[in-house]
């Protein structure tokens, strides 16, 4: 069950995506942009790259007959370090930046809330929505950071899977 090849590649991988998907999120806070708005999704790309490339390093150096849930098994382990890199990363942001950066998100969150009230309303109803809403001024750093691991581990997973039956034998 433990593969000590698996764990390395997903480390490398994962690891040196983790650190390009900050850089693209430090250089979106420098631009003066919100980088966990909607121009914090430009910080996914190098996330797919990183498991094609961390999936194709393992079938060259470590197993050419990779199956498919080995190559599942490469991809989940480069998605998971790499959203664990980013987000203990984002984390350390939002602390050396102040508050100033988690309010800011908070207020471009309420505004797109306003925009589609009624869109939100008719989806998840009146109480849910006053809720969600009332939620987002208790958000703190540790909260914006496991948002941000848990949505870059789940797109990696998607990616994984596909990556995994590209490369299966």
């Amino acid at each position: 069950m433990f593969n000590q090849a698996i764990i390395r590649v997903g480390i490398r991988y994962g690891v040196l995506c983790g650190v390009a998907c900050f850089a693209i999120v430090l250089l979106l806070y420098f631009m003066g942009l919100n980088p966990f708005g909607d121009y914090g999704r430009y910080s996914f790309i190098p996330i797919p790259f990183a498991i094609f490339l961390g999936i194709r390093y393992y079938k060259k150096f470590n197993d050419t007959e990779i199956g498919f849930l080995r190559g599942l098994r490469v991809g989940t382990s480069v998605a998971f370090y790499a959203a664990l890199c980013t987000s203990m990363l984002v984390f350390i942001l939002t602390y050396v930046a102040g508050p100033e950066l988690l309010q800011q998100h908070i207020q471009e969150m309420k505004a797109l809330l306003e925009e589609t009230r009624e869109d939100q309303i008719k989806i998840m109803g009146e109480r849910m929505f006053e809720e969600g809403y009332k939620a987002l001024d208790s958000m703190s750093p540790s909260m914006l950071a496991a948002d941000d691991f848990v949505r870059r581990f789940v797109g990696g997973l998607v990616f994984a899977l596909i990556a995994a039956v590209f490369y299966r034998k």
